[in-house]
């Protein structure tokens, strides 16, 4: 008989006084014998997706570089969400069925998920977190090979693909706490067709200092609508009335005009529209929605329009697609004002 098989068969019944501490010792030592197959999964999940099947090493789950990205990254998320009164205890545990990830992005983003009710099923569980991580991933414009997380690992509450999303998540949208550089994690990587177990290096994070730096900088920069909001706001009305102006006198080629910039570019369409007269192009009526109801349609066209603005050698402006939408004024005036500097000349 096996020493596995003999300690799950020993019991106390039956046994006299003096044997009671060997069993107790034999229980002792049969919880040690599992313990290593059961602890990683019960913690961090598993990624059973393709060839191999994928588990967090236990020694890096007492890594304290590990641990602290984890501890941050949790109180960024409480952060965003007080007004929402929810709090998260366990990263992988409770983003699993995508309702802190649904709330999480709507804070982040302005997104709108349609199906805000708690998910019961484990397939209702994953139509839920599909539809989630296509808004996710949709703001985050994350190259398909770039994206390291997937329904089934964030289901599953694989700790990798959690931290790895999170990650994504905070350097594109901000967050006050500088993440721990250079995290990597190990994972035990078993081949299923052989059973043969290599351990590799999951990199979680790179200079972070760096990042945070960067995106500071950035936030910090001021521009000239900055300076025009809190030092010249009488000069407001003239700068609306002239872009106004200048995007009248393009859209009346095709029929149609603005009248109020906040609302009358938000949709996106009237962006598009000048970039194919300002470029000499048709853009497909397939490719965005002319009559836009639904924010995300929106919210495709405007950011179609900066993607056609940077083909055109139009330097980014100091805005998001979102914030465009949300009918942002300064957003807007950037944007037209980056397309005036590139063909003013068209209005003479």
């Amino acid at each position: 008989m096996t020493l596995l098989a003999t300690l799950l068969g020993r019991t106390k019944e039956g046994q006299p006084a003096n044997a009671v501490k060997e069993v107790d010792e034999l229980e002792r030592e049969k919880e040690e014998v599992l313990r290593p197959l059961t602890s990683g999964i019960m913690e961090t999940g598993m990624d059973e997706s393709g060839d191999y099947k994928r588990q967090v090493a236990n020694e890096s789950l007492k890594d304290p570089q590990v641990q602290a990205l984890s501890q941050q990254l949790k109180e960024w998320i409480n952060d965003v969400l007080t007004d929402d009164h929810i709090v998260v205890k366990n990263l992988c545990e409770d983003l699993s069925d995508g309702q802190v990830l649904s709330a999480l992005i709507e804070q982040l983003a302005g997104a709108k998920i349609e199906h805000k009710e708690v998910a019961q099923s484990v397939a209702s569980q994953k139509a839920k977190l599909t539809e989630v991580l296509n808004q996710i991933n949709y703001h985050l414009q994350v190259a398909e090979d770039g994206i390291k997380w997937n329904v089934d690992n964030i289901h599953n509450k694989y700790l990798v693909s959690v931290l790895h999303l999170l990650v994504a998540l905070a350097r594109h949208y901000g967050i006050q706490r500088r993440l721990p550089s250079f995290v990597k994690i190990n994972v035990l990587q078993i081949t299923k067709a052989t059973q043969q177990t290599e351990t590799i290096s999951e990199q979680i994070t790179g200079d972070e200092e760096r990042e945070h730096y960067n995106f500071a900088a950035r936030q910090q920069e001021r521009d000239v609508f900055d300076t025009l909001f809190d030092s010249a706001p009488d000069k407001l009305n003239a700068v609306k009335g002239s872009l106004m102006a200048f995007a009248n006198k393009q859209l009346s080629k095709l029929d149609r005009s603005c009248h109020n910039i906040e609302e009358d570019f938000s949709n996106g369409v009237n962006l598009v529209i000048m970039m194919s007269l300002a470029e000499g192009y048709y853009v497909p009526l397939y490719s965005f929605s002319l009559e836009p109801e639904a924010y995300d349609h929106k919210l495709h066209n405007v950011t179609l329009a900066l993607n056609l603005m940077q083909e055109a050698g139009i330097p980014r402006p100091k805005c998001t697609a979102e914030s465009i939408v949300s009918k942002d004024l300064k957003s807007t005036l950037r944007v037209l004002y980056a397309i005036y500097s590139k063909y003013k000349h068209l209005a003479k």
